[in-house]
Formats: C-alpha cells, structure tokens, sequence
C-alpha cells in the first residue's frame, strides 16, 4: 500500500509544537460514522429545514418582510386601542360601534397594501382580489393596483389587477392616474392593457386623451393603429 501523504500546511506554523499536531491529524484514520450517528444527522437535518411557528404564522398572515410586520404591529396597536375604548365604556354605543368600524376598515387597508407588496404571488393575487373593493374610495389602494396592473413580473397578477381596476375607472383615485402611467409604460401589452380599461370603461374624456395619445405618437405602432381604428370608426 502506497503511503499515505500528509496534507501540506494551510499556514506558515513556525512553532514546531503545531507543525507535530497538524501532522499527527494528517495522519489520523477517519473511520465511517455508525448507523445512529448518520439518523441523528438526518433527523436534525430534517428538523432545521421544517418551518418553525413563526414562519408559518407569517405565511398564513401573509407577513412577510418588514412591512408585513408593521402591519402586525399597527394591527396590534389599533386593537389594543379599540379594545380600550370598548372597556372603559366612553361615548355611547353608536359611537363606540363607528370606532370599531373605523378600526377594522383600517386594519383591512392595512392588510391590502401589505398583500399587494408581498413577495408571494399569490398572496400579492389576494391583495388585488381585496383592492378591488376599495380602490375606488382609497388613492393610496388605487396607486398600489396601478402599481401591480403595470410593473408586476407575474402575468397572472397583472391581469387580475387590470380586471379589478375596471369597475374603478372612473372614480377619481383610479382616473387620475391611469394617464399617467399609460404614458410611462414601455411593454405594448401593458399598454394594450390598459388602453383596452378605457376602452370598455372609459368615459368621453378618457377615451379623447387616449386618442390624442394615439395620434401623438405615444403608443407603440400597432396600438395607435389600434386606437384610431377603434374610436374614429365608431364615431365616424
């Protein structure tokens, strides 16, 4: 049997003491590891890689990152709060109805934004399907749809959000900001997208802004043909 050779030094050992103890481990016979030792490594492995409690209550919640959990913590401020003034007993029960009310409109905004922020898909999916029923009465919900109808990397979320921003068009927290970022958008499906919103929900100002829009040269080519085609034949 050829000899065994000695690993090489990782570092300079100039204390003769450490060059002895670096050889001897170089030399030492590592032997295979039993039956049970190699379970118990499977086991902690197993352990390590299931997801603890808290991960699994973010993923329920749909908290994750740190806007998630400023939501929780608002959610928790916010009820302790509610909870407060529903003990001491101030103001009458209408009152103290409207502050619970009041309480769980914020709690449900809150959650919105946070789902349409969310990592996953489908819990961003989820935001979308919730905005729907408040972005015409919330800028700050409308900008977050907006946000998903056009700079979404999934398909399936930007088509969900530009369904759910059909029925808002006209509300002004939605109008007021399709136009502009009709114009910012770069991908002609984006755009057919959102062009398509004012077509079938647009009212007369927003259908001659897309038409000026058109005309101008601000659309991709085949779009512009689109619009022209669309508008102008109907009206002529």
């Amino acid at each position: 049997m050829a000899d065994k050779k000695v690993p090489e030094l990782p570092l300079e050992m100039d204390d003769p003491h450490e060059r002895a103890l670096w050889s001897a481990l170089g030399e030492h016979e590592a032997g295979e590891p039993s039956a049970e030792l190699r379970r118990e490594f499977y086991r902690n492995l197993e352990a390590a890689s299931r997801p603890s409690v808290l991960d699994r209550l973010q993923e329920l919640l749909g908290f994750r990152g740190n806007a998630g959990w400023l939501t929780a913590t608002a959610c928790l401020i916010v009820g302790l709060g509610t909870g407060a003034i529903v003990a001491s007993g101030s103001g009458t029960g209408d009152e103290r109805l409207a502050v619970l009310e009041e309480n769980i409109a914020l709690l449900n905004r809150n959650l919105i934004l946070d789902r349409l922020e969310n990592e996953a898909p489908s819990k961003r999916l989820r935001g979308v399907i919730d905005a729907a029923s408040v972005a015409g009465d919330d800028a700050e919900v409308a900008h977050a749809l907006l946000e998903r109808a056009t700079q979404d990397r999934v398909g399936s979320v930007r088509s969900a959000a530009i369904d759910a921003l059909g029925p808002n068009i006209n509300a002004p927290t939605v109008g007021e900001q399709l136009m502009p970022l009709l114009q910012q958008a770069q991908s002609p499906i984006v755009q057919l997208a959102l062009i398509d919103l004012v077509l079938r929900y647009g009212n007369k100002t927003q259908l001659d802004e897309v038409l000026a829009l058109a005309k101008g040269g601000k659309l991709h080519p085949d779009l512009e043909r689109y619009v022209i085609t669309t508008l102008e034949g109907e009206t002529a």
